[in-house]
């Protein structure tokens, strides 16, 4: 009876560091997502030629930059390990597109050997918001 008791116990106590992990990685994909607004689009896939950059968010997330005023916000649909730490990634493809159903991999820059291999997700279309002018006094 008492195992159980503490069981229960340690693992209540572990309620607020994993609240504080999942604030702390919406923290980060709030800052990232700051200059745009969503559009309600999403794309099953995105064409390679328009892809300005990639940043890797956490395990779970990647902004793709396009060229011109939009992003796409990549959700995977699993954690991919060590993708936040590493902040890289690859990918082999046989059409010009990136693909929901295609696979990336993590790479380790230290090492320069391949981490785990994870499925992208769909892509949420973003749009970079308005800047803002100052009146002059």
């Amino acid at each position: 009876m008492f195992g159980k008791s503490l069981i229960f116990a340690l693992s209540l106590s572990l309620i607020p560091l994993i609240a504080m992990a999942d604030d702390k990685k919406e923290g980060k994909l709030a800052k990232a997502l700051e200059k745009y607004e969503k559009t309600g689009k999403v794309e099953r896939c995105v064409q390679l030629t328009r892809i300005y950059s990639s940043r890797v968010i956490d395990d779970n997330n990647i902004l793709f930059i396009m060229k011109g005023k939009k992003a796409y916000l990549n959700n995977l649909p699993h954690r991919c390990p060590r993708l936040g730490f590493e902040k890289s990634f690859s990918y082999n493809l046989s059409i010009n597109q990136l693909c929901n159903v295609d696979i990336i991999t993590v790479f380790d820059s230290t090492s320069r050997i391949q981490g785990p291999s994870c499925g992208l997700g769909k892509f949420i279309e973003y749009k970079k918001k308005p800047k803002l002018v100052k009146a002059a006094n």
